[in-house]
């Protein structure tokens, strides 16, 4: 049984407090077709609400089955409604959105209906209250009539021992409004049907029951028929959850149904989403430019990495295969200590003694069809003018030292500020080479700069063996002379110290070369210690054949394509790992070297600043998007009032909201990403989208933690807005 045992119930509004019930005392059951009358105000509807669970009570008791209500929760009331009570409401109060066939199989999934039988379910109940034919309709174009026919046919699918209809001919012509109570009668058996109504001529043929309530006070309860009524049926709670599934196929209805108000969501995400990578983007583009770069390093520029094995280990092809291959990558450069030291060249006997040489490919693909005795230089304005010559093209220029061994035709003239402007560092000229003679070049500048020269003979006046070390990193100059001998070889006077010159120029050595790659020995050479030559060693072919084709690389740079790929890079294969072990050690020479104790607290001082500035900026987006966002939801609010009518509790209705919202949000940052991804080539420098270049896989993971996050924080802030009001107030609200 419902019982009301002295109910009063309050409204308060601008400060004024009004009676709704007054000292209501009613006691109701199965197998009744109570009609409460009264005129408009007199508190029908209040008293309708008070019973059906959707509105509160102040004073008295209200029992259900005699427990005591008055301690009931929320949660208690979502529940008592999911068990006992299904809606027929004057104002329809159906999901505006959904087809006649989706209203009536809302009410079947929020109560746990077998899945498998839903859908007949649901069409077996539509065909029963005349309306097979609109199934695909949507609520807003049906008639008064076909609205209020669903109502009672989703009243039918919940299955409820009490229907509550408020004024449900309230909207109906008369033909319309006796088949409504006549479908109400039907569907009474077994049931308590309480029907609120300003006419009871239209129900007194069916009203067991009459009720007139007057001010708030029931004035009269007359029993017009005598039943026996019943107790209602101790249902077990409720306790059935969406799974998983079931919640995302509602949540995709729930969008899909709206596609206007979906959409608009997803422009605010998607811009949302925009704003934070911009963002993003920015503060990292900051924080790779900050400070000084790297002075170990002669060229230093944003696109360039410095890469060696962690195990001092040469590279495999494949290795080298694979950083060329990667989207990152620009050219990959072996023999990279050459953009390291300063070249000097010989042109027109003038010399350019610091000199940038450069892979031809680094010009793009115009420019690589040199041939490998031809290059591309480029030099100031000084040089033009002192030289006399404004082409250059046809000229001859040098390796100086090596003239006669490394001399190529210059076969174009590039503008020297252009090429200068790509790095941090000054050049006097820069001199762009084929691949091969890049490799030829760099293998005798490595010898060069990173091998270590020892001879050792026995004095013929002392018998004692003398050794000449050479310390590492010498310029040691070679050149041919095919003249020598295989065992033989020439050496610079100014090679050997005076104290351990030789008594003469003619002498055998045993020499060793200790390389960056190997050791070469050569045992009894013939030496002539030389005076006329600015060469520091002469050997023939065979002997300089053998120390200038090292097989193996340990050191490369790899060129990206600009600097946020050469960050993404860097922190991608500082980060690789093989067995636990780091494979690569990499340097970043446009980096800041924050090893400076007070540079390093500067910096961080200054990244302390910048993330303060930053997230200030991302509390003004969210409290905005939020505005207008809830705004969006705040359209829905009758939607969710109504699901809470028909059974869904509040863990159905936040899930509901959670991932309706995080659904927009992954949409729009899948679209905002694809535009990253697709669009990563053209983001050139200068240009306002070069910013997202720095979204390798690591940001856009990061990016899509932070919307998603964002999407649920707005949600969860709603959440609780939601819950603050009763179902009947929110109704009230949409008719205001």
């Amino acid at each position: 049984m419902i019982k009301l045992k002295n109910i009063s119930k309050y409204y308060s509004k601008n400060q004024i407090v009004s009676m709704g019930l007054r000292k209501v005392n009613l006691e109701l059951g199965l197998n009744e077709f109570v009609a409460i009358v009264g005129e408009s105000g007199s508190g029908k509807t209040t008293l309708l609400n008070v019973i059906s669970g959707i509105d509160s009570y102040e004073d008295g008791e209200m029992y259900i089955n005699e427990e005591e209500t008055s301690y009931y929760s929320n949660e208690d009331w979502e529940n008592y409604r999911k068990k006992y009570i299904a809606f027929i409401f004057q104002n329809y109060n159906l999901i505006e959105s959904y087809t006649v066939l989706q209203n009536v199989e809302a009410a079947l999934i929020l109560s746990g209906y077998p899945k498998e039988k839903r859908r007949d379910r649901a069409l077996e109940i539509i065909e029963r209250v005349g309306l097979i034919k609109h199934i695909k309709h949507k609520a807003t174009k049906l008639s008064g009539g076909q609205k209020q026919r669903v109502v009672i046919a989703r009243a039918i699918a919940k299955d409820a021992p009490v229907i509550v209809a408020d004024e449900p001919t309230g909207n109906l012509d008369s033909e319309s409004a006796e088949n409504i109570i006549k479908l109400l009668a039907e569907i009474a058996k077994d049931k308590l049907v309480i029907v609120v109504t300003h006419d009871f001529n239209q129900v007194k043929e069916h009203a067991s029951r009459r009720i007139r309530i007057f001010d708030g006070e029931i004035v009269e309860d007359k029993k017009i028929e005598k039943i026996n009524a019943k107790s209602l049926p101790n249902l077990e709670d409720k306790d059935y959850q969406m799974n998983f599934l079931e919640t995302m196929k509602m949540v995709a209805r729930n969008l899909f149904a709206t596609p206007k108000k979906s959409l608009l969501l997803f422009v605010i995400f998607l811009f949302v989403t925009g704003f934070f990578a911009f963002t993003y983007g920015s503060y990292s583009l900051t924080l790779t430019n900050q400070g000084g770069h790297s002075t170990t390093f002669r060229y230093v520029s944003e696109e360039r990495l410095v890469v060696r094995k962690a195990d001092f280990s040469a590279f495999s092809d494949s290795e080298i295969e694979s950083f060329s291959n990667n989207a990152k990558t620009q050219i990959v450069l072996p023999y990279d200590y050459i953009l390291d030291t300063d070249i000097s060249w010989v042109m027109d006997n003038i010399y350019l003694y610091s000199s940038a040489l450069l892979p031809v490919s680094m010009l793009g693909s115009e420019h690589q069809n040199i041939a490998d005795d031809e290059v591309i230089i480029s030099v100031p304005e000084w040089y033009l003018e002192e030289s006399q010559n404004e082409d250059l093209v046809g000229d001859t220029i040098s390796l100086n030292n090596y003239e006669g061994i490394f001399s190529y035709e210059v076969v174009e003239l590039l503008d020297f500020d252009e090429q200068a402007a790509k790095i941090d560092a000054y050049y006097d000229s820069f001199v762009f080479v084929s691949e091969d003679t890049w490799n030829e070049i760099g293998k005798i500048i490595g010898f060069n700069r990173y091998s270590n020269f020892q001879a050792e003979y026995t004095n013929p006046s002392t018998d004692k063996i003398v050794t000449i070390n050479q310390d590492r990193f010498y310029q040691l100059y070679f050149s041919l002379n095919e003249d020598l001998a295989d065992d033989e070889i020439n050496i610079q006077r100014t090679m050997i110290d005076l104290a351990t010159l030789p008594p003469s120029n003619d002498l055998e050595m045993d020499l060793k070369f200790d390389t960056l790659y190997e050791i070469y020995e050569y045992e009894d050479l013939t030496v002539n210690i030389v005076t006329d030559t600015d060469k520091n060693i002469e050997l023939n072919s065979l002997i300089y054949n053998q120390i200038f084709k090292p097989d193996e690389i340990f050191q490369i740079s790899i060129l990206t394509n600009d600097g946020i790929d050469a960050s993404n890079y860097y922190d991608e294969l500082s980060n690789e790992k093989n067995g636990g072990e780091f494979v690569y050690d990499v340097i970043y020479p446009y980096k800041a070297d924050t090893s400076n104790d007070l540079q390093g607290i500067l910096l961080l001082i200054i990244n302390f600043g910048l993330f303060i500035f930053y997230g200030f900026i991302f509390l003004i987006v969210f409290f905005i998007s939020y505005v207008i966002i809830k705004n969006i939801i705040n359209s829905k609010l009758n939607d969710y009032a109504i699901f809470r009518t028909i059974g869904a509790n509040k863990i159905t209705i936040r899930n509901f909201i959670y991932f309706e919202n995080i659904f927009v949000a992954a949409a729009a940052y899948i679209i905002f990403s694809a535009f990253i991804i697709f669009g990563n080539p053209y983001f050139n420098q200068g240009s306002m989208f070069y910013v997202l270049k720095f979204f390798g896989f690591g940001k856009m993971l990061t990016l899509f933690i932070i919307v998603i996050v964002f999407s649920a924080l707005i949600s969860r802030r709603y959440i609780t807005r939601i819950y603050h009001d009763t179902v009947s107030e929110t109704f009230r609200r949409e008719m205001e």
